[in-house]
């Protein structure tokens, strides 16, 4: 059975790079303005039409899905409240409105956008797509372009750090988010947590803790990226129950748009022997990637933990 778990197993650190490229800051007015659903987990389908492709949908600062070559993008499971959208499309200035979804109800929203001019905001959304694309190194030189155009760039060198953290230059990473955090007027919880992403990547777990803590106070308690970092931060400490809490913060705030957080969430349940928690979890794993590379070996530890109940 453990090596029908390996192969989940090798994808996780891969999962969470993918988590931290794509994550995007938690704006205050996202935090006043989204209001979730009465229902738990009732959802709603949404159709965003850009007539371009490569545009990236976030729906309440979580990123949802990109635009194909018809212009156009299927969401079937957004959860149902009302929420902010950002679209981004490179070339273009970014598209921010707001969506209201009802459980069962399915709508389109059509984005017109303008054509940018501003040369560093261009380098900056070209680095963009480079680092959505595992291109880290190419995008590393677009985003010193855009700080070069615009020295005081706070959300251009963030992004070069998610970068940097995954080519491992620890050093440059540490001048550009501390410049970053310079920069910034007010409290900036994305930097935070991407500082203590930096932390827990550099192997100082306890310092990273405490960096995931802090941004989550920055944030009042909202965001994803955070509480799933804590969560696995905490993990490695053996803390199991604060990581468990903390991973279901994340999913909670996560609006069901990464599986293998289930997956995340199942093991942490399954180290402390808690079969039945571990089970739902795993299930919703297969809820949201039914077909995925990875179902059947899911569907074989739900099995073995069935066994282990019945014992």
């Amino acid at each position: 059975m453990f090596a029908a778990r390996l192969p989940i197993l090798r994808t996780i650190h891969t999962a969470l790079i993918l988590l931290s490229i794509l994550a995007t800051p938690y704006e205050a007015s996202s935090r006043q303005s989204a209001r979730p659903p009465s229902g738990r987990g009732a959802t709603g389908a949404l159709k965003v039409v850009t007539g371009r492709p490569g545009s990236v949908v976030f729906i309440n600062n979580i990123r949802h899905g990109t635009t194909g070559e018809s212009g156009e993008v299927d969401l079937p499971r957004v959860k149902a409240g009302s929420y902010p959208v950002r679209v981004r499309t490179a070339g273009f200035v970014d598209w921010r409105g707001s969506v209201s979804i009802a459980p069962g109800s399915s709508r389109v929203l059509k984005v017109s956008q303008q054509p940018a001019t501003d040369q560093a905001l261009l380098h900056y959304q070209n680095g963009e797509t480079l680092r959505d694309t595992g291109k880290n190194d190419e995008a590393v030189k677009e985003y010193r372009k855009a700080i070069e155009l615009r020295p005081v760039f706070p959300e251009a060198r963030v992004a070069m750090v998610r970068s940097l953290i995954t080519l491992q230059d620890f050093a440059e990473a540490e001048t550009q988010i501390q410049a970053a955090l310079k920069q910034h007027k007010g409290p900036y919880p994305e930097a935070q947590t991407v500082l203590a992403n930096m932390r827990r990547n550099q192997g100082l777990v306890e310092e990273s803790i405490v960096e995931y803590r802090k941004a989550l106070r920055l944030a009042r308690g909202v965001s994803p990226e955070a509480h799933i970092g804590l969560a696995i931060a905490l993990e490695e400490m053996n803390q199991m129950d604060e990581a468990i809490k903390e991973y279901r913060a994340g999913i909670a705030q996560d609006m069901d748009t990464e599986p293998i957080l289930y997956y995340l969430l199942g093991s942490a349940l399954e180290k402390r022997q808690r079969y039945r928690e571990a089970i739902d979890a795993y299930r919703n794993y297969l809820r949201l990637d039914p077909e995925g590379q990875y179902a059947s070996a899911v569907e074989s530890i739900i099995e073995r933990l069935k066994e282990e109940i019945d014992k």
